[in-house]
């Protein structure tokens, strides 16, 4: 368990509080790899259907061609398959995170710190490159280009609304938005 602590919170700081879910999970791998520039295109709704329609027709081509449709097969399960990554990317995260159980980060002028039923860590602002926002999260993304590692910052943690635009405000000031 967190260990409880009466610490006022400084106006430079804002303190979430929350366990992760699925949704959020799921919501924060979708939000970071549709934010990686042309790489992202390929998680995108409509270039999974378009890419599915592709495989769709291939697969009658070769089946009126009296050919073998393995093509169009691998075309499809693979638009299928990616539809699916953020569900099954959230699964596996879940499942490495949920032990930790109610997570505390705390973010200010020096960067964040998480502390779980197992976890004390704290990461300076230089660990992150930029960050990206959706409904439900903030993703803050490590500075190499295509920001593969990624923290998710579940805006329902927050105890007032108002840390929410607190909390905007902080990263911008020290990250750049994506």
């Amino acid at each position: 368990m967190i260990e409880e602590q009466a610490v006022e919170p400084r106006a430079e700081q804002v303190a979430l509080e929350f366990e992760y879910q699925h949704a959020d999970m799921a919501d924060g791998f979708r939000t970071l790899v549709r934010k990686r520039g042309v790489a992202g295109l390929v998680y995108r709704p409509a270039f999974l259907v378009a890419f599915g329609l592709l495989g769709v027709a291939l697969l009658a081509l070769k089946v009126n061609d009296g050919e073998n449709p393995v093509a169009g097969v691998i075309v499809v399960l693979w638009a299928v398959l990616m539809s699916f990554a953020p569900h099954l990317f959230a699964r596996a995260s879940l499942k490495a995170n949920q032990h930790q159980g109610l997570i505390r980060v705390t973010v200010d002028a020096e960067g964040v710190r998480l502390r779980g039923a197992h976890a004390d860590m704290r990461t300076a602002w230089a660990n992150y490159g930029s960050y990206a926002e959706s409904d439900r999260v903030f993703i803050l993304r490590s500075p190499d280009r295509a920001g593969r590692c990624a923290m998710v910052l579940v805006k329902r943690g927050a105890a007032d609304p108002a840390d929410i635009d607190r909390l905007r405000a902080l990263l911008d000031g020290r990250l750049r938005r994506v």
